[in-house]
């Protein structure tokens, strides 16, 4: 007969597992190491976007941008962050061309200029 007390103990450990995944975490972009591809074409125009309103009175747009899925571009919406990070503001994404190609710059925070701290 199985031990009731382990089983229950695995069924804990395994719920508190799968919760711990619950929550929304994103890397500072400037913290993570990214190479870039380049590519041979320019991404299309940003599509006119109507954005939605604010959820909070200090949430910060977060543009969408175009991505390249290393066959064609797919646009990725924006999103409001409810809870930025205070004395920052967003930058947004925008592709760059070089000698090498079209290259994407992703968004990130960067110190905001004192006018703008909250």
């Amino acid at each position: 007969m199985p031990n009731p007390i382990r089983f229950v103990s695995i069924l804990v450990f395994l719920g508190t597992l799968g919760l711990s995944g619950c929550n929304h975490y994103a890397p500072n972009p400037s913290s993570v190491s990214v190479s870039a591809i380049y590519i041979d074409q320019a991404p299309p125009p940003r599509p006119r976007i109507v954005v939605p309103p604010a959820p909070n009175s200090i949430a910060v747009w977060i543009d969408g941008y175009w991505n390249w899925t290393g066959v064609q571009f797919v646009w990725v919406d924006g999103f409001w962050d409810p809870n930025p990070p205070q004395a920052l503001h967003w930058v947004r994404d925008r592709w760059a061309q070089s000698n090498r190609g079209w290259y994407r710059q992703p968004g990130q925070w960067h110190a905001a200029p004192l006018g703008r701290r909250r």
